[in-house]
């Protein structure tokens, strides 16, 4: 690949090639006269002298006239001009050469002339003093002439020296010409093969047409067999005409990417010619693949064909397949040679190191001329630009004319009108949420700027009506875009640090001045770095301002460090304690940015200028898509939170919805946004199918973890295995409330609800269990052994494991208990918490949970005191003395239960006399409560209480239990007495 970087034009008049045949031949001669006359010195100084100001007085002529700058017109004047300038570079190398040689020999004359000076100095004054005198006034002013003479000569060699570097740019930009014109004419070419096919393609699509037209309705076999040949043959012939065209396409794509090339070899140029070299060896495999598939048909039906003129065609289609494969694998490894070459380029670019070597004390006189002839370019480009507007604008017509102004007003009236909305939009209003600041911020950003976007538009306009091209335009432009991006970023840090926080130490204010400097500074040296890309500077210039530029990063990435705890507490108002993602990406940003811009600073600095900005573009994609996620996060957080609190408001079970469906919904998109990030950080960083990041990923998800009879485990089927097992983790943990909620909602027996809710449960999980078995890898079908096996040792070692799942799904089905019956099982009793599919959960009254398995709910009788209903009968004994009245006793128990409310009324409350001792009367009092809204003891315990006070205040002493007395002797014989008293 030629290393020629830019475009430009050749102008040589046929004047200044005579100018440099009449300055070449008396050249010579004059160093062939003062070779052979050296004695006559004078004489030959002056002449020469002569002559080097007449030559140097050429050389600028031809200087000035071969830098304005004329493309050849064709090819025939390429030829004549590419013969002149190789004939004038090897003239004037030669006159170089000579200068040289006699640059030399004036040294010589020179060191001569000292030497006899010296001597003349050291003889003794004698007679002859005033003849020694004017010798050495003699050779003094021959060394005074030949000093001159020698400047003049490396003048005029600096002069010879430039006009070669210009001639050799020039033959460089011949070449560049003459490589951009054979690109062109092989375009030229392509289109031609392009229309030539395009126009083949449409005869076969009319003779296919015209034969399924004339198709008779009743043909013989042989005649069938004969018209489907024909119509099978023209359809390959479509196709493999379908790839010619998508060859060509290609071919002109791969045109297009060299021709950018000669233009420009920078790293952006062939990182972009790369990603094209891929992109089209892709589709050549495509191509590839297709004519093979067309060649292996035609191969299969070559055999079918009996008639010669039918395998005539087919031999003559697979011919032209093959030699389409040919070329199609020739160009695929012509392509692969390119893109290798221009990856060890890529390479090599961001490799190399600008050293500080030209930066010498005779460079920077050099480097400060052609900076202040920067606001000079600057103007010439303003002028020469609105020049071209004007005469554009000069040439049209009335209508044109008017249309332009009044599109003009149109857009000025529009920006006014949009000013005033913006205004009324923008007014200080409460935000309490992400897309709230977001929106007023944007909002401020476009009011504020609203001059200078209305200006950028109607230039715009300006720009495009008057056929402005964008090569001619760009500068200004890009100028521009960078003066507002700057502007917005000064903005921005005005309205978050002054004008939406305030705080007490200062150091929103310091911050905001000093992030302003920055950003002007940053601004100037953006401008400056652009200015010199877009204008023809020199390579110095041009690093000059790249390094001033990682100069602005590295200040940056200091301020930045410096302030990664300040940003954060002054922004803190700003954020709300519920928003913890925004949070940590602050807290990321504020440390990510400073080193990543550091980094880049320290490495272009140190000379690896393209590495830099390499590095930089693809930080730049990693910020890039960080904001974004960050931004689409809140906006899908803040769309969420708007919906939850609709469903709230609206609907019934609103917070079921949100349990169900939002909880799941965000985690969901949080993954699609992760991926779709992860996704097009590939994109932007070139990892496409084909290359070594993505193939190796390939590899790695592909690889074999386990491989036996019925059983296939890879990378990719454990990740498909994760996913589908929370999946299954998220149904199975919310399907029984849905369904209880809102699927069975219309049946109103509760207990079949539970029961349909947790079967359709169960048979999620034992569906998605299936699933993701199957997925991670393990066939049943060919496991059927092993399950068998499995299954009879669960017969054997696990009967009671299955006798208690058996017993867990009778109790659904039978219903003998629910959730919050109160039951008692052998000693436990409580309420029943939860029934599951192997043992049932029992709230006992001490708060303690007792797990009670299914089975025993079979094998042994347990009682549910809440089957039917929650009215349950509560029996207290009750003793007195029996002094006192019965009658009496029974209607003060019954007026005490009468006022207990927590006692039901229906069933009545009852008092019974049980039991005449004689000493005491036993009462039996038998009431009735719910027990699903009160607690049996503390009902118990109310009704002892309020009965106690009932008989106090009746005056009923409590009785007092008659006393056995046992006395026992050593003899064994024991005498009882029994004493009883009133």
């Amino acid at each position: 690949m030629r290393q020629l970087l830019r475009q430009s034009n050749l102008n040589l008049s046929t004047t200044s090639f005579k100018y440099l045949w009449c300055f070449f031949l008396p050249l010579f001669l004059l160093f062939f006269s003062f070779s052979l006359f050296s004695a006559s010195v004078k004489e030959n100084n002056a002449t020469l002298v002569e002559y080097l100001a007449h030559e140097k007085t050429h050389l600028t002529i031809a200087i000035n006239e071969i830098k304005q700058k004329s493309a050849p017109k064709d090819e025939q004047e390429y030829n004549e001009k590419l013969r002149q300038i190789r004939t004038i570079l090897s003239m004037n190398k030669a006159k170089i050469e000579s200068l040289n040689s006699f640059s030399e020999n004036q040294k010589k004359e020179e060191v001569n002339l000292n030497d006899q000076l010296k001597r003349l100095q050291q003889m003794p004054l004698a007679n002859a003093e005033v003849t020694i005198q004017e010798k050495v006034g003699k050779i003094e002013t021959l060394l005074t002439v030949n000093k001159k003479t020698t400047e003049l000569i490396a003048e005029t060699l600096d002069l010879a020296k430039q006009y070669q570097l210009l001639l050799n740019d020039v033959l460089n930009e011949l070449k560049l010409w003459k490589a951009n014109f054979d690109l062109k004419e092989k375009l030229k070419s392509i289109k031609a093969i392009r229309a030539k096919l395009n126009k083949e393609l449409n005869i076969l699509y009319e003779n296919a047409v015209s034969s399924q037209d004339k198709k008779q309705p009743e043909l013989t076999i042989s005649e069938q067999i004969q018209y489907e040949a024909n119509l099978y043959i023209n359809n390959q012939r479509i196709a493999v005409i379908h790839q010619k065209l998508n060859a060509l396409e290609l071919q002109k794509k791969i045109i297009k990417t060299n021709i950018l090339l000669l233009n420009n070899l920078d790293t952006k140029a062939l990182q972009s010619a790369i990603d094209n070299y891929r992109e089209v060896i892709n589709q050549y495999s495509a191509i590839e693949s297709s004519l093979q598939t067309i060649l292996n048909s035609l191969t299969n039906q070559a055999n079918l064909f009996v008639e010669p003129g039918l395998q005539k065609s087919v031999s003559l289609l697979q011919n032209d397949v093959k030699t389409e494969l040919k070329e199609t694998s020739n160009q695929k490894l012509i392509l692969s040679k390119n893109l290798e070459d221009y990856q060890n380029q890529l390479k090599k670019q961001i490799s190399t190191r600008q050293s500080l070597s030209e930066y010498n004390i005779d460079s920077w006189a050099v480097i400060l001329n052609k900076l202040i002839d920067i606001p000079n370019l600057f103007y010439k480009y303003i002028k020469t630009l609105t020049i071209k507007v004007y005469d554009s604008y000069t040439w049209l017509d009335t209508f044109p004319a008017i249309f332009l102004w009044t599109v003009l007003i149109f857009i000025l009236s529009l920006f006014y009108i949009l000013n005033h909305v913006l205004k009324t939009l923008a007014r200080d209003k409460e935000r309490s949420r992400f897309t709230g600041y977001l929106y007023g911020g944007i909002l401020v950003l476009l009011q504020r700027n609203i001059p200078h976007l209305c200006f950028f538009a109607m230039l715009s306009f300006i720009l495009y009506f008057t056929s402005i091209s964008y090569a001619n335009s760009q500068l200004l432009i890009k100028l521009i875009i960078v003066w507002l991006t700057f502007r917005v970023l000064i903005l921005i840090a005005r309205l978050i640090l002054l004008e939406s926080i305030s705080d007490s130490s200062g150091k929103d204010v310091k911050l905001y001045y000093r992030l302003k400097w920055l950003l002007l500074f940053g601004g100037w040296t953006t401008a400056l770095m652009t200015f010199s890309h877009l204008l023809p500077l020199s390579i110095l210039l041009q690093d000059i301002f790249n390094r001033l530029f990682m100069l602005f990063m590295l200040t940056v990435s200091l301020v930045a460090w410096k302030s990664k705890d300040v940003i954060p507490y002054l922004i803190r108002p700003l954020l709300k304690s519920k928003k913890r993602y925004f949070k940590n990406a602050i807290s990321l940003l504020v440390i990510l940015v400073p080193i990543t811009l550091f980094t880049t600073a320290i490495i272009g600095l140190i000379g690896f200028v393209n590495l830099a900005w390499t590095m930089s573009r693809y930080q730049a994609y990693i910020l890039l898509v960080l904001v974004g996620y960050i931004l689409v996060r809140g906006l899908i957080f803040d769309a969420l939170e708007l919906f939850s609190e609709w469903m709230i408001s609206s609907l019934k079970n609103g917070w079921l919805w949100i349990e169900v469906f939002l909880k799941p919904i965000d985690k969901i998109l949080r993954i699609v946004l992760f991926l779709t990030s992860v996704l097009i950080l590939f994109q932007l960083f070139g990892w496409y199918s084909d290359s070594l990041v993505v193939t190796s990923l390939e590899k790695v998800v592909q690889y074999s973890i386990l491989n036996i009879t019925g059983i296939h485990i890879t990378v990719a089927s454990i990740i498909e295995f994760l996913i589908l097992l929370a999946v299954l983790v998220w149904a199975a943990k919310w399907t029984r409330e849905f369904c209880f909620r809102w699927l069975y909602k219309n049946t109103k027996d509760v207990g079949i609800r539970h029961s349909l809710s947790v079967f359709t449960q169960y048979a999620i999980i034992l569906l998605g269990t299936f699933i993701t078995l199957h997925v991670l890898g393990l066939d049943f079908s060919g496991m059927s052994m092993i399950l068998g096996g499995l299954a009879v040792g669960m017969g054997f070692g696990l009967r009671d494991f299955a006798s208690n799942i058996v017993g867990g799904i009778m109790l659904l089905i039978e219903r003998p208990v629910r959730e919050g019956d109160l039951i008692t099982i052998g000693e436990y009793e409580g309420q029943v918490a939860h029934i599951g599919i192997r043992s049932m959960r029992v709230s006992s009254w001490d708060n303690t949970q007792v797990l009670i398995p299914n089975a025993e709910t079979f094998n042994k009788p347990f009682t549910n005191w809440t089957h039917q209903d929650g009215i349950i009968r509560t029996v207290i004994p009750i003793k007195v003395s029996r002094a006192d009245d019965p009658v009496m006793i029974q209607q003060l128990i019954l007026d005490v239960l009468a006022i207990i409310p927590e006692i039901v009324p229906d069933p009545p409350a009852q008092v019974f006399l049980k039991k005449i001792d004689t000493a005491l009367i036993e009462f039996e009092a038998r009431y009735f409560i719910n027990i699903q809204n009160h607690n049996r003891v503390e009902v118990r315990s109310k009704v002892l209480f309020a009965i106690t006070a009932q008989f106090k205040a009746a005056g009923i002493q409590p009785p007092i239990e008659p006393i056995t007395v046992e006395l026992k002797e050593s003899s064994s014989v024991s005498l009882k007495k029994q004493t009883t008293e009133e």
